[in-house]
């Protein structure tokens, strides 16, 4: 980070003015705050590895405070749900998607940011389950069909019934010969590929994963934001075209890292072979793809909060939504791309500045429950 923030944490905080950073590591995750000052929060770890959150436009300000995170208690007022989710990631040191997602998950679970929360999260929970065996079933599927093309047709009870599990296993004794590695060894490679996939699942199967989903929702967000403006007449401050700008160039990067990602199920000898390398490759395109659709089921919990009401209301969703667009940082892009996000950085500091004022500090009960809802709505 090129900001000075080692006296971050003794100071209480420091003013950035920085918009588009240069990692993920310095963008930091989004953290799913209730209180309404802390709605865009970003965490992130400093030079000494500390946390510290980043707080846009606290104030109307147009700058990002920099806070460490100890100080939090102490200069916001936090809701008793904020108050645990704090601790559980100071305790556990959250700094990536993934640890975000499994904090705020076990946060919500505990009923401290309402039903809603509670019923989501029980709902999630038992959605990834499910992903997460029927990935298994597509790659094991998968497996055979490019290593065993003579062997009869795997169904899903063939993976999960005992009869069905012994002709599995043969089938797949089989392949681990072929690819010369233990059926043993197989077997924990297929299970460590398809829990580490399961976000995004296979292209083949009928139905898609949280990852894949929330980026075809993205895509359909960006094809109807891009016409609301002409549409409604209300996009005079050219937010909705912004908006719209940012989430198709998210998902030009997104599609290239989910079509690599399916790569390697297309070259099943390869992958099952070298795994340990291709492990290693894997994990690290998930890992970016976690980062890159970061902060987007949030953004369009807020537009779908909104879609259904009147212009006025989409407006000021827009509004508020163009301060936590997540920009893609400059380091994960090549030469041409990082002209058009250049641009946008620009338009979010012009647009930013326009919207001085929005959070007043005080404290706004119906803005909470509303947060709280579109939280539940994003986990």
């Amino acid at each position: 980070m090129s900001e000075n923030v080692s006296d971050s944490e003794e100071s209480g905080g420091h003013l950035s003015t920085r918009f588009w950073p240069s990692t993920f590591e310095e963008r930091g995750v989004v953290v799913p705050f209730t209180t309404p000052m802390l709605a865009f929060a970003r965490v992130r770890r400093d030079r000494k590895e500390a946390l510290e959150v980043l707080v846009p436009g606290m104030s109307g300000g147009a700058g990002t405070y920099v806070i460490g995170w100890p100080s939090i208690p102490e200069m916001f007022r936090l809701s008793v749900h904020d108050r645990a989710l704090h601790e559980k990631i100071y305790e556990d040191k959250v700094s990536t998607p993934r640890g975000m997602r499994r904090c705020a998950q076990e946060i919500a679970m505990t009923g401290l940011a309402g039903i809603d929360a509670v019923e989501s999260a029980k709902k999630v929970h038992q959605d990834e389950e499910n992903e997460r065996l029927l990935t298994n079933y597509f790659l094991i599927s998968a497996t055979v069909e490019a290593m065993a093309p003579g062997a009869a047709k795997l169904t899903l009870a063939d993976v999960t019934s005992s009869a069905g599990k012994k002709k599995t296993r043969e089938i797949l004794d089989g392949v681990a010969s072929k690819l010369g590695i233990s059926s043993e060894q197989l077997y924990i490679n297929l299970e460590l590929w398809s829990d580490m996939v399961a976000p995004v699942g296979l292209a083949s199967m009928p139905q898609d994963c949280r990852l894949r989903r929330l980026l075809k929702q993205i895509e359909q967000f960006s094809g109807m934001i891009a016409g609301w403006g002409a549409r409604t007449n209300a996009d005079v401050d050219g937010y909705g075209t912004l908006t719209g700008e940012v989430a198709r160039l998210t998902i030009e990067i997104a599609y290239e890292l989910v079509w690599s990602i399916d790569d390697y199920v297309t070259q099943m000898p390869n992958t099952l072979r070298n795994w340990k390398r291709n492990e290693l490759g894997l994990k690290e395109l998930l890992d970016r793809l976690s980062w890159v659709l970061d902060g987007w089921e949030h953004v369009l919990a807020i537009w779908n909060a909104s879609a259904e009401g009147p212009i006025y209301q989409q407006a000021e969703a827009l509004a508020e939504m163009v301060r936590m667009l997540p920009l893609v940082p400059k380091k994960e892009l090549d030469a041409l791309k990082s002209q058009a996000w250049g641009k946008l950085e620009n338009a979010m500091r012009s647009h930013v500045r326009q919207l001085q004022g929005w959070q007043t500090g005080e404290t706004d009960l119906e803005l909470a429950l509303r947060i709280e809802k579109r939280r539940a709505a994003a986990l």
